[in-house]
């Protein structure tokens, strides 16, 4: 078994490469037994070798499982040798919030009728009348105003309907609330990851592997992985069946993140090895 890498190697902003060659990220954080790059925590026995400022993977760590679909899923390396793949799923939850679903309206309008009230009234009657009495000396009352012209004013008293209005509570209307319970049936879309593992893709590197040693200036194995892996993973690829690789080749250039034709060149043939191999099977 590989010697356990020492933590005093390691420190952060290190760069941390895959098996395959390709660039994971700078060391973020440490601890006794492992190292987070980007998140992703890796086990010290997954190391295979720290060189300078850059830290070497070995091979299983980052290895593609599914035809390369899953080359970018979160990997957590348990023992030399171990990788472990999650695979997820979604679940569906509905949860239940207050929601205005009607509204019952009570309207009021106003009416106007004419009412007749029964009042009694009393009121006094004036009645005069003029009577003879037997001659007698007139009194000093009798003499107080006696030969003045005037008037006098006798007043006449009775009762007077006064109407008035006062507003009182004859009824009322009652709006009552019940509760009633309803099932609903609530229905979406969810997804959950499906993972094959593609036996076949080892045996294809391997033998462009010896093919690339024999190949003058070819690049390293390291270096052309990534692009062959890439081709690999679209020839299996169910929306290309049918199609040869000129045919994709756009889509691959983009898969590949070959922004300009300099690039595409450089990297292609990988690229075509990968996709034509994984036809072959």
């Amino acid at each position: 078994m590989r010697n356990m890498i020492d933590p005093k190697q390691l420190r952060r902003g290190m760069k941390v490469q895959s098996g395959e060659g390709q660039s994971l990220g700078a060391i973020e954080a440490m601890d006794a037994d492992s190292i987070t790059v980007k998140g992703q925590q890796y086990e010290l026995s997954s190391i295979e070798r720290v060189e300078g400022d850059r830290v070497y993977l070995t091979r299983q760590v980052g290895a593609s499982t599914d035809r390369g679909a899953v080359a970018g899923a979160q990997e957590r390396v348990e023992a030399e040798g171990e990788v472990r793949v999650p695979v997820r799923e979604e679940r569906l939850e509905v949860e239940k919030r207050p929601a205005e679903r009607g509204e019952v309206r009570v309207n009021t309008t106003v009416v106007s009728e004419q009412k007749t009230v029964p009042v009694e009234l009393t009121q006094e009657e004036v009645h005069v009348e003029q009577r003879d009495v037997a001659d007698r000396p007139a009194t000093e009352a009798d003499l107080a105003g006696a030969f003045k012209e005037g008037t006098i004013r006798v007043p006449v008293r009775g009762e007077q309907a006064v109407a008035r209005k006062e507003t009182v509570v004859t009824g009322e209307v009652v709006v009552d609330k019940t509760r009633t319970t309803e099932t609903e049936q609530i229905a979406d879309t969810v997804r959950r990851e499906v993972v094959k593992v593609d036996e076949r893709y080892d045996q294809a590197r391997a033998a462009y592997q010896k093919e690339l040693a024999k190949r003058p200036g070819a690049p390293r194995m390291e270096e052309a992985e990534p692009h062959f892996r890439t081709g690999y993973g679209a020839a299996l690829d169910e929306r290309f069946a049918g199609r040869d690789f000129d045919q994709v080749e756009p889509e691959l250039r983009r898969r590949a993140g070959a922004a300009d034709e300099s690039t595409w060149e450089q990297i292609k043939r990988e690229v075509r090895e990968g996709f034509n191999r994984a036809r072959e099977r």
